[in-house]
């Protein structure tokens, strides 16, 4: 058991593995939370008398890599001047040697751009590598599944007035066979028989409504006078347009009722582990001469991977309710105590209430949903 407590299963940069290996050295059971290096579970007795659980696997994602000495700027500033570069028409067909003129000045005028000298190492040029995208198995977090879960999809949908002319343009598209360059002559030519009344069905009547529109383009007064007095009023033609997906959201409601102290210890360790996870890290800055670190900026959370199934009495596990994609934890409640004000012996208290809210990372899509999400 003491093996498994030394082994650095979550490596990351050789820097941050050589760090954690002194680190275990010392002292085995430190974890970067200030959490025990392990797992944590609740509740930690009669696991069996309720198969179904949720575990939370925080996931370190450090990004892209940047090393070497050269300035960012500088290759920010040549990137820009390949955008410019290829644009060009000249940079884009076969370059011709063409005869030059000897105008007595050197060849290396000082204008030509070279590559930085790097035989001494000195300037190294600007690399980026892959970063770190891992699972960090030993911060799992397992704990019953609450009553009550569920998960919503929402598409978002819109009720817009298209008009007479977005109608018109509508049904010229549906029913399209032919020149595109027709089709929308066509569609325009329609809207301008609405203004004439030169339809051949109901003259009349559109050529009323075609100068209640106009009269629309006045004042207001103006237009309801003309339409009132017609006696037509154009159709708005609303129609239904589906405008985007919606991200998920899932909401967890833990109650916590530690037996003893070593279970209240394992919740106390379960809440920090979330909320460590939850806060950005800051990028620090010396802004001074005093040596006084100014924070400029925030790396990324931890995202979350979720899982929720049930498990038999034989070990099989079930998946509960469709797969959740990586997410962000938004908000944490934690209420201490909520029915009575009862403490163990070292101070725990007995009763924690715990609410968590988690945001998925991206929208899905029909394939998403056909494998499993």
């Amino acid at each position: 058991m003491a093996d498994e407590e030394n082994t650095i299963s979550d490596p990351a940069t050789p820097a941050e593995q050589i760090s954690t290996i002194k680190t275990s050295k010392t002292d085995s059971k430190a974890s970067d939370d200030g959490t025990a290096h392990k797992p944590l579970v609740y509740p930690i007795s009669d696991t069996n008398r309720y198969g179904a659980k949720v575990t939370f696997v925080p996931q370190l994602i450090t990004g892209p890599k940047l090393d070497g000495s050269q300035s960012l700027g500088d290759v920010l500033k040549a990137f820009g001047k390949g955008v410019v570069s290829i644009t060009k028409g000249e940079d884009v067909a076969p370059k011709k040697d063409a005869p030059t003129e000897n105008t007595g000045e050197n060849e290396d005028s000082g204008t030509k751009e070279t590559d930085p000298p790097t035989a001494d190492g000195d300037n190294k040029p600007l690399t980026i590598s892959p970063g770190v995208n891992m699972p960090l198995t030993t911060k799992k977090i397992s704990v019953y599944l609450p009553i009550s879960f569920g998960s919503t999809d929402t598409l978002t949908y819109d009720s817009p007035s298209l008009g007479s002319a977005g109608a018109l343009l509508g049904s010229a598209l549906e029913g399209a066979n032919g020149g595109a360059g027709d089709i929308l002559g066509n569609a325009l030519g329609d809207f301008i028989d609405l203004f004439k009344g030169t339809s051949q069905t109901g003259a009349n009547s559109l050529g009323k409504l075609g100068l209640a529109k106009l009269a629309k383009r006045g004042p207001t007064e103006v237009g309801d006078g003309a339409a009132a007095a017609l006696r037509v009023t154009a159709d708005p033609n609303i129609r239904t347009l589906f405008r985007g997906v919606a991200v998920r959201q899932f909401a967890f409601q833990f109650k916590f009722i530690a037996k003893n102290s070593k279970e209240a210890a394992e919740i106390r360790a379960i809440i920090k582990r979330f909320r460590f996870y939850a806060y950005p890290e800051s990028i620090n800055f010396k802004g001074d001469d005093s040596g006084a670190d100014i924070s400029v900026g925030f790396k990324y959370p931890h995202p979350f991977i979720i899982k929720t199934e049930y498990v038999d009495e034989n070990g099989s596990s079930f998946a509960i309710g469709p797969k959740i994609k990586s997410c962000y934890l938004t908000s944490i409640t934690t209420n201490f105590n909520p029915s009575s004000m009862a403490f163990h012996r070292d101070g725990e208290p007995v009763e924690i209430d715990l609410s968590l809210n988690f945001t998925e990372e991206t929208t899905l899509n029909k394939q998403d949903i056909f494998e499993g999400y």
